[in-house]
């Protein structure tokens, strides 16, 4: 009990600041998406034992993303096309094979391919319009966090059976079914807060970012469980790290980014 009222609090505090810089202005979030990038990749590159110098050129690509190819739509979609067939492919050696183990070169491959492309559509959601919409991304976490706070809270409490045992322990299938039934509580809620047109429609998604974000839970729980980590950083205390955090928002926002830059979705 305990241990849930600390990660309550520090999620708050957590959503707040994320939340409150949204809102602010373009700029915060913007210093914001900086800010927790460095975090995850650092944490990453500490996960893996890869070289400091993989940190630095994973930064710069991150920047260079943001100055240089932010604005070439054609570069943009040639990226986001790798980063989308990257996730998806860690998505299905993860569910084909229920294991997998990469080298550090491959390792410094996922760093720039599916961290930071990731990491870079994600903080770029709410600027795909031409003016600068909070909302956009509003929806991605609402769905992630209240999947994450429904299946923590009723997995660790009531779930027996396992989900994914040989790469997360403590994830159930109970879990995970109650992260799916809040997505699409969460999804109906927001539709009828903003007017959406097709409910159903919202719900798809909902639950469609619900389920990647899970696999993006599990694909981060592989890496450390490869390494015999039990959390990427201490910066969260009883969270863990940023990319623990962050870890289901990381890998579902290439999709997410992908349904408004071709119109699919709407908000």
């Amino acid at each position: 009990m305990e241990n849930i009222l600390n990660r309550s609090i520090i999620a708050l505090g957590y959503s707040f600041v994320f939340l409150f810089c949204l809102f602010f202005d373009q700029v915060s979030f913007e210093i914001l998406g900086l800010i927790l990038s460095i975090i995850v990749l650092f944490e990453f590159v500490e996960i893996t034992k890869l070289p400091k110098r993989t940190l630095i050129i994973g930064l710069l690509f991150y920047l260079i993303l943001n100055f240089f190819i932010g604005e070439n739509k054609v570069i943009s979609n040639v990226f986001l096309t790798i980063s989308i067939a990257v996730n998806l492919f860690l998505m299905f050696s993860l569910l084909m094979k229920k294991s997998f183990r990469f080298s550090k070169v491959q390792n410094s491959f996922f760093l720039l391919s599916y961290l930071v492309l990731s990491l870079y559509f994600l903080f770029s959601i709410p600027t795909l319009s031409n003016s600068y919409n909070p909302l956009s991304i509003l929806f991605l976490l609402v769905i992630i966090w209240s999947s994450d706070s429904a299946g923590y809270f009723f997995g660790i409490k009531y779930g027996k059976r396992k989900l994914m045992e040989s790469v997360s322990p403590k994830k159930t299938v109970l879990g995970f079914v109650s992260g799916i039934l809040s997505s699409i509580i969460v999804s109906i809620i927001f539709a009828l807060i903003i007017n959406f047109e097709n409910i159903f429609e919202l719900i798809l998604i909902g639950i469609s970012i619900s389920f990647i974000g899970s696999i993006g839970d599990l694909i981060e729980s592989k890496f450390k469980r490869q390494y015999a980590v039990k959390d990427s950083g201490k910066i969260l205390k009883s969270h863990g790290g940023m990319y623990d955090r962050l870890d289901s928002i990381i890998f579902v926002a290439p999709f997410v980014y992908s349904l408004y830059n071709f119109k699919i979705l709407l908000l």
